[in-house]
């Protein structure tokens, strides 16, 4: 007989923010006729177990930034128990220095919340993805700091430079989830962002901090219309 708890949640979370929890996919080996009576999640690692045996999930926010070490304890009905620990990292609004919000999202698309998926009420995750996908293609282009290191999400001083290209870049990626043909709705406005996106992408002229000094002003920068970075 072996039990498998498995806990599936989301490795980085704002404070406040919603999230989920899951144990769904906990199972016991079939070589047992015993079943699972109970599934006990403590959200922190030590606010205590609560039990979620009726949905096996557990949606939660953090009032706190940190890395905290969520439990999940499965018991059948022999008495028998297993127990998994996994991490979580809880940042701060300012830790997190996302990039774009749902309210810039709504004045594109006035329904768009509805598409928030369960166990959260924000589209954080999706704006978090596509400040790493920005981030990311800054590193892709070959753009580093006068050290030569890779410029990172604090590096973008001023977030307005860099807004809109992070709105369409979410929106993007939010239609990009929900399309399931290459002809439907979602799949069409899943294009249109994306050539928005690359649209501001162009437009951007990104005051970064090149030096490390920990702020950025005109005379340091990117422009990624022509591929260069500028220090006067």
């Amino acid at each position: 007989m072996s039990i498998f708890p498995v806990l599936e949640l989301e490795p980085v979370v704002q404070v406040n923010d919603k999230t989920r929890l899951d144990a769904l996919k906990s199972f016991v080996s079939q070589d047992t006729a015993v079943v699972i009576s109970d599934v006990q999640i403590d959200p922190t690692g030590s606010a205590g177990f609560i039990s979620v045996a009726q949905d096996k999930v557990l949606d939660w926010s953090y009032g706190a930034s940190g890395t905290f070490a969520p439990k999940l304890r499965i018991t059948l009905s022999s008495g028998a128990s297993a127990q998994i620990v996994s991490s979580i990292s809880i940042l701060s609004a300012t830790q997190d220095h996302l990039f774009s919000t749902d309210a810039d999202l709504v004045l594109h698309e006035a329904d768009i919340t509805k598409y928030v998926r369960d166990g959260r009420a924000t589209f954080k995750d999706m704006h978090r993805r596509a400040q790493n996908v920005i981030v990311k293609w800054l590193d892709k282009e070959g753009y580093v700091s006068s050290a030569g290191a890779v410029f990172s999400k604090a590096d973008i001083v001023n977030v307005e430079e860099v807004r809109q290209w992070a709105i369409y870049t979410t929106l993007r990626l939010i239609f990009e989830s929900l399309s399931n043909a290459v002809d439907d709705i979602f799949w069409e406005k899943s294009k249109r962002y994306k050539g928005l996106e690359v649209e501001w992408r162009s437009k951007a002229l990104l005051r970064l901090d090149v030096d490390g000094d920990g702020t950025a002003d005109n005379e340091e920068g990117i422009d990624p219309k022509y591929g260069s970075v500028f220090r006067r």
